[in-house]
């Protein structure tokens, strides 16, 4: 993926009939192509050790102490993207101060650290891709373990990864889309710098860290 990328949550979304009516607005008003299914899932593993301390990492020390919501050092959020050859896996970490991409394997091998690691629970988002010009939004249902919690929206833009320039285009588009009374959370307050992210060129690791921010901030993980 390349672009820039915003993730944000329709709070008070209605399942099936709000993932049809964002359908037809988007084919329809804004003439998009149905691509296909999309879904994505984040895991929460939580370990007794902090994990910092424990092997000795070095990150960034700018606004260590963990607030309300955010993971802490003891936890690892693992975003799991696409599938077969597409498939792509982060993991983010130490209180959201890193962020790092991982081969396939790492799953099963933390499945198999039972005594480091302890699943938690798992925000599973299903629904559709659709594409414009130069554009592309997805939207699923999002469920947190047997919990229905809304709707997830994904808007990237492809033709500018540096969101400062992008947001207010994206914001536009989300307007043509979305009920005028729709509850929507933003995922304000990103602060890429935090876990060593270029803040003006966007990467596929910075939607990994958009996602456990939401996530974290919202209390849903």
């Amino acid at each position: 993926m390349t672009g820039s990328t915003w993730v944000l949550w329709w709070r008070d979304a209605q399942g099936t009939a709000s993932l049809g009516q964002l359908q037809e607005r988007l084919l329809r008003g804004l003439r998009a192509t149905l691509r296909g299914r999309w879904s994505m899932d984040t895991k929460l593993y939580h370990s007794p050790y902090n994990f910092v301390d424990h092997q000795h990492l070095k990150v960034s020390t700018a606004n260590a102490q963990p607030a309300r919501g955010t993971a802490s050092d003891q936890s690892i959020y693992l975003v799991v993207r696409g599938h077969g050859a597409s498939r792509r896996q982060y993991f983010v970490l130490a209180s959201n101060r890193v962020v790092v991409e991982t081969e396939p394997e790492m799953e099963s091998i933390l499945v198999r650290l039972k005594n480091l690691w302890t699943p938690r629970q798992t925000a599973r988002i299903e629904g559709y891709s659709y594409e414009g010009d130069d554009w592309v939004i997805r939207t699923g249902n999002l469920m947190v373990g047997t919990s229905y919690k809304g709707l997830i929206i994904e808007i990237n833009y492809l033709p500018c990864s540096n969101p400062e320039q992008t947001r207010e285009l994206m914001r536009e588009l989300l307007g043509m889309i979305l009920p005028a009374d729709a509850q929507i959370d933003p995922n304000n307050g990103v602060d890429y710098r935090r876990a060593s992210l270029d803040p003006f060129c966007m990467t596929d690791r910075h939607t990994a860290y958009q996602y456990v921010h939401l996530f974290t901030q919202s209390s849903l993980l």
